[in-house]
């Protein structure tokens, strides 16, 4: 089992999440459009995988994180949306770690001065 599972996946950082969705596969839009539950839903980031699994991310109304918006039992993802999900987000958040730690690095350093 990864460690990263026990760090928090809120999406906060759209640039960090397209790095994630790029590193698997996705071609990725800022803004866009994505069909979920038969109707398509406006998002702030757009990612489809080449199999045509789409999955969008947008501002939430009440917290200062991004929701998931993907229909998860669509016929694109045929069984594969789940673990890609996953992937994008342990990849999100060891982004996120590793910048945490960057800035943690240079404050540290900089309070030696």
């Amino acid at each position: 089992m990864s460690h990263l599972s026990i760090l928090p996946t809120l999406v906060i950082d759209l640039d960090l999440l397209e790095i994630a969705l790029r590193s698997e596969g996705f071609k990725v839009l800022r803004g866009g459009v994505v069909s979920s539950f038969d109707s398509y839903q406006l998002v702030d980031l757009a990612a489809e995988h080449p199999s045509g699994l789409q999955l969008g991310w947008r501002q939430s109304d009440t917290h200062p994180h991004f929701d998931l918006v993907a229909d998860l039992a669509a016929p694109e993802g045929s069984g594969m949306t789940e673990p890609v999900l996953r992937r994008v987000l342990r990849r999100y958040a060891m982004n996120q770690a590793m910048r945490q730690a960057e800035i943690f690095d240079a404050e540290t350093v900089t309070a030696g001065i």
